[in-house]
């Protein structure tokens, strides 16, 4: 198991420990949920600092499986373009219904540094959503261009895209929507399309 593996196999036990202490009517500590994950104490608290923004990510955890069933939907064979369409509907209605506490979780981890190299501040469950969608490129895009068309698409769907079209834009729901959708399919086309030649920096003599 390569190491990054292990740090989210180490993030996803942690939620869900948390998930179950929290459906047995307790409100369990940082502590309490890694006695629960048999993780150490210290570990559990690199990665989440208070019991309250484990709580938030335990109640958001509860939507994965909508969202990965979401994405796999559709007729095999079919457009990536379909799934990423399905992703960001998706995706948007579950950032509306959980908008609070989806900005609280950006104030518990806007001030903090890497829980540890190469982990960041806040992992998310979104990157995971975005490769699946584009699973389908991995034999058609270099990695490095697959790459960059997953981070671009987190940055136009998610919380942070919401809060900049709803505060600053002034979008309601439904427009906010429409925009996420178009920026999202515009980078899928993007991406299908070849980068022109570079040319040499040598001029002809």
């Amino acid at each position: 198991m390569s190491r990054d593996s292990q740090k989210r196999r180490t993030r996803k036990a942690l939620v869900e420990a948390a998930g179950r202490l929290i459906a047995a009517g307790q409100r369990p500590s940082v502590a309490e949920v890694a006695d629960a994950a048999e993780i150490s104490r210290r570990t559990a608290y690199r990665y989440f600092p208070s019991a309250e923004q484990l709580s938030v990510e335990a109640t958001l955890e509860a939507t994965r499986q909508n969202m990965e069933l979401s994405i796999e939907a559709g007729k095999p064979g079919e457009p990536v373009s379909g799934r990423v369409e399905r992703l960001v509907d998706a995706l948007s209605r579950m950032t509306l219904d959980n908008e609070t506490l989806l900005r609280q979780m950006i104030r518990f981890t806007i001030d903090r540094d890497a829980i540890e190299p190469g982990v960041p501040p806040r992992p998310s469950r979104r990157l995971e959503y975005v490769e699946r969608a584009l699973a389908p490129l991995q034999d058609e895009l270099a990695p490095n261009e697959l790459d960059r068309l997953a981070h671009a698409l987190t940055v136009v769907i998610g919380i942070e895209s919401t809060i900049v079209l709803r505060d600053i834009c002034g979008l309601d729901s439904a427009e906010i929507l429409r925009v996420q959708q178009w920026a999202a399919q515009a980078l899928v086309s993007a991406s299908a399309t070849p980068s022109p030649p570079r040319q040499s920096p040598h001029r002809d003599r």
